[in-house]
């Protein structure tokens, strides 16, 4: 990843705590009037913790739901979905930090069952 010269890389920081985490992009189309998702999905090495409710934006909260908060040397996308322990989260926060080296995102529960790569 290309980091801003003026800015410190503290992508290493994350290196002691990463783990191997599906992350699955779904692609939504309509084929002969019928709709159809294609689903690709991808292992990336991630740390995934606990979102703090509290910090996260009020008004889009959904108390009855679980966030996580997933930092990441690779890029993740919004509205990607991040299986952690065999449930889907889908990310609908991105924080600005790549040019840090990392990238940061928020994703809440889906409570659905977990999506399979087609």
């Amino acid at each position: 990843m290309t980091v801003d010269n003026n800015i410190l890389d503290v992508s290493e920081a994350l290196d002691e705590w990463l783990q191997a985490v599906t992350i699955k992009t779904v692609t939504k189309a309509t084929v002969d009037f019928e709709p159809n998702n294609t689903v690709v999905a991808r292992s990336q090495e991630c740390v995934v913790q606990v979102a703090e409710k509290e910090k996260l934006n009020p008004d889009t909260i959904d108390w009855s739901k679980e966030y996580i908060m997933v930092h990441s040397k690779s890029a993740i996308e919004i509205s990607e979905l991040v299986e952690y322990y065999s449930e889907d989260f889908i990310v609908t926060e991105k924080a600005p930090y790549r040019g840090y080296g990392f990238y940061e995102v928020i994703a809440v529960q889906t409570k659905k069952p977990v999506v399979s790569a087609t």
